[in-house]
């Protein structure tokens, strides 16, 4: 059992996954393997370009939540351009990162790499070498805008979770009409599908926890403990190279657990600005998002996904109002 701390001066990590799409190298690797399978639009190459969030991801993170003590970025044999730009950092923030290979976390279980698989690697961050117990996992597209401290994330040492307690799918009648109509689409991988499936494999079986695009508050414990004891639930997660409609969410499995052992804080404050960019949107979408963000002040979270849908002039004007709100010297210590 996770014994719970009475304060909050316990060492917090943090972990991006990040894969940096154009470099030729990851572009071989991945057509390799794309040879070998039926191409789905959950596998689409732009699920792996970036545009230089991850940068922006750090910069949020040493602005807003200061007591992180390592930045972890996980990544497939990639160093990031980050690492080349905090060259002419202050030694205490270029000490605070460090890369970490899908060889280290996939340690004990060679055979399934090279994968290209989010909700495979996901599984394993647990097993990053020095990793501290408590963690916060981002992707790389979502960033911190507003102070943060370690009880928004833990209390007593026990992970929060934001989001709502909904009604699984195929509780609901509508739903049940809609997969029987449109099966094909039921047969795509959603979000939200892998986050029942998580549920349903700790045991709920009416409601779940459905949590959203903000940055997660996690302990190693829940998830060495929960795979220990679901070891084929792993074994089989981690195996596809690729994202298929029948895998969960590690993370919402690990925090369904938690919360079964009231050992995680379930909170319906979300202080989430999200944002789903797509060819038919126009970029003012995101603009006005980011400002909305940056003027509610309870919005602590902001997520934009698909920036590199983003027209060049407008993703300049976005990549400059980013710029403004996490603005931070780097080059000296706080």
């Amino acid at each position: 059992m996770l014994k719970a701390k009475n304060k909050s001066d316990f060492p917090i990590d943090a972990v991006i996954t990040w894969v940096d799409g154009r470099d030729p190298n990851f572009r071989r690797k991945r057509n390799k393997y794309l040879n070998e399978i039926e191409v789905k639009q959950i596998n689409k190459p732009t699920r792996f370009h970036e545009v230089g969030e991850l940068y922006f991801v750090i910069k949020s993170i040493f602005k807003f939540a200061p007591f992180i003590r390592t930045i972890h970025i996980v990544t497939d044999d990639q160093i990031p351009e980050v690492i080349d730009k905090s060259k002419g950092w202050s030694k205490y923030y270029r000490d605070k990162i460090k890369v970490v290979d899908h060889k280290e976390i996939f340690r004990e279980y060679k055979e399934v790499l090279p994968s290209f698989n989010i909700l495979s690697i996901e599984s394993l961050l647990y097993k990053i070498i020095g990793l501290a117990e408590h963690f916060i996992y981002f992707n790389d597209d979502m960033f911190l805008i507003k102070p943060t401290s370690p009880t928004d994330w833990f209390h007593n040492g026990l992970p929060i979770i934001r989001g709502h307690w909904i009604s699984f799918s195929d509780r609901l009648w509508y739903k049940k009409v809609v997969s029987i109509l449109f099966f094909q689409k039921k047969r795509r991988w959603s979000f939200k599908k892998a986050q029942e499936r998580a549920a349903k494999i700790v045991g709920y079986q009416k409601k779940y926890f459905r949590t959203y695009h903000n940055p997660r508050a996690l302990t190693k414990t829940h998830f060495s403990t929960l795979f220990e004891r679901e070891k084929t639930h792993l074994e089989q997660q981690i195996k596809p190279r690729f994202r298929t409609n029948n895998q969960f969410n590690a993370y919402v499995l690990s925090w369904h657990y938690a919360l079964q052992k009231k050992e995680a804080i379930s909170s319906d404050e979300i202080h989430l600005e999200e944002v789903n960019f797509s060819k038919i949107n126009r970029p003012e979408k995101v603009l006005n998002a980011i400002k909305k963000a940056n003027a509610t002040e309870t919005t602590q979270f902001l997520n934009l996904q698909n920036l590199e849908l983003v027209n060049t002039k407008s993703l300049q004007t976005i990549i400059d109002m980013l710029e403004q709100i996490l603005h931070i010297d780097l080059t000296k210590a706080p």
